[in-house]
């Protein structure tokens, strides 16, 4: 997790450890979770900063960066970046930076607007990559991640211009026009990755744990659809229209949170099936692919709670936190002691 040089997966692990952070806050009263959050939240801020100056470089040395675009085993990895910045801006909204606290709006802008850049270039660049697609040998959740990063913008966007008033005409509208290409390239993918398992039955092992990367688009879109729902709820068009709004967000809320638990038994199955075969999957940093979907599922799950009341979303989300805080707390003493086996 804490190589010198540049390694994508850094910012799949920021991500879960963001999900942690803001479920920390949201889901809890008690002040250890509080402070657990802070701390989660000021690790990644410095480690995402670090590993964000290293991306740039990169990005200068531009034809490594372009032969790692046409690559489709890498170029998807690209996607966590701004998705690790938008989870940012949500952890400074809610959270905060109790010791700078003057600063942690204008702190959260900023990682909005690297977000809103970075996504809006990666996810023009890696749909027009799709034809190199065909030439990968195995399929791979990490496909999945543009549509999540723009599920992940909108979000953020709208919990932010709650906050912020003088963004809130601009957050509106563009996160309607967003809703769009996110849906489209989220369906989009899911079709391409039925396809291909269709005609390539074989799954590289060292690659199952990125499948678990299946649940987090439904989260993350029914969190987008909540949060922006919320925003329009002060916004100057019609009464009908909001009304409107807020209710198709809450339909979709139930069927995909239906498909999303349908997701995790059809994901359950499978784990069980590797471990009857006794399939090797080697322990490696793409295990952290397991945290942030389950970190947005408990996330999507607590918001869902609130704003329907069913008593058992509350009961799911505590139990959904406790797996996401021993998976985490699981892969990160693998990481680390991994970090400290090169170092010696």
């Amino acid at each position: 997790m804490f190589k010198k040089s540049l390694n994508l997966i850094v910012f799949i692990a920021l991500m879960g450890t963001s999900a942690l952070a803001l479920a920390s806050q949201l889901l809890f009263s008690a002040k250890i979770f509080h402070w657990l959050a802070f701390l989660l939240e000021v690790s990644v801020i410095i480690i995402f900063l670090y590993y964000f100056i290293l991306l740039l470089e990169h990005i200068y040395n531009w034809n490594n960066f372009i032969d790692n675009i046409k690559n489709p085993a890498k170029t998807n990895l690209y996607s966590a970046m701004p998705i690790a910045s938008a989870l940012i801006t949500l952890m400074l909204v809610n959270i905060g930076l109790p010791l700078f606290s003057v600063y942690s709006l204008k702190l959260a802008i900023l990682f909005w607007l690297i977000s809103l850049f970075f996504s809006l270039f990666f996810v023009v660049i890696i749909p027009i990559n799709l034809k190199f697609r065909s030439q990968i040998q195995h399929i791979a959740g990490t496909w999945f991640l543009p549509p999540v990063g723009l599920f992940v913008l909108i979000t953020a966007g709208s919990v932010l211009a709650l906050k912020v008033s003088s963004l809130q005409n601009f957050i509106k509208i563009f996160n309607l026009f967003l809703l769009g290409p996110a849906f489209i390239l989220y369906f989009l993918t899911l079709n391409l990755i039925y396809y291909k398992s269709k005609i390539q039955q074989d799954i590289e092992n060292k690659m199952i744990p990125t499948f678990h990367i299946v649940l987090a688009p439904v989260a993350v879109s029914i969190l987008a659809l909540l949060s922006l729902s919320q925003l329009l709820k002060i916004s100057p068009f019609s009464f009908n229209i909001r009304t409107l709004f807020f209710q198709i967000s809450i339909l979709y809320s139930f069927l995909f949170y239906g498909y999303g638990l349908w997701v995790i038994g059809g994901l359950l199955t499978l784990y069980y099936r590797i471990i009857k075969e006794k399939t090797h999957i080697p322990l490696s940093e793409l295990w952290w692919a397991f945290v942030f979907p389950t970190g947005a599922f408990t996330l999507a799950t607590f918001q869902f709670y609130k704003i329907s009341h069913l008593f058992f979303l509350e009961w799911f989300s505590y139990i959904f936190y406790f797996v996401l805080f021993f998976l985490w707390l699981y892969i990160f003493n693998y990481s680390f002691k991994n970090y400290k086996k090169n170092e010696s």
